[in-house]
């Protein structure tokens, strides 16, 4: 009989540690979406480092992770054509192709982004975040 209170104890705490993982993946999420473009790299960066153990929540960052870091892909390289064609004032064969393969990476991000958004308001409801 001693041993189910702190099953109940146990269990309660790894309840509130995933309801903080839960937290903190939504409000990376949330903050790469309200992100200006020039910002949506660095909030990616952000996304990927955000810990989780807890399965269902992992299982969302996963998916989140596909449509911010392949995002952030395209990003990077748009701000690296831009900046290439400003310095040389010419649009070279090589900066057409880093431009095209910046619309693939967006792409593929707006592809995965139906799936984020999907699992993390399952989220929010599930922990009323």
């Amino acid at each position: 009989m001693r041993v189910l209170p702190f099953l109940i104890l146990l269990s309660a705490a790894a309840a509130c540690h995933t309801k903080d993982e839960a937290r903190a993946l939504v409000t990376a999420v949330d903050a790469f979406r309200a992100a200006p473009n020039d910002d949506k790299p660095a909030k990616a960066d952000a996304l990927d480092k955000v810990e989780c153990s807890d399965k269902d929540v992992c299982a969302v960052k996963d998916a989140c992770r596909k449509s911010a870091d392949a995002t952030a892909r395209g990003l990077r390289l748009q701000k690296e054509v831009e900046k290439g064609s400003r310095d040389s004032g010419a649009y070279p064969d090589d900066l057409a192709a880093k431009w095209k393969e910046a619309s693939s990476n967006l792409a593929e991000g707006y592809g995965y982004l139906e799936d984020c958004r999907n699992k993390t308001q399952a989220l929010k409801e599930r922990f009323g975040i």
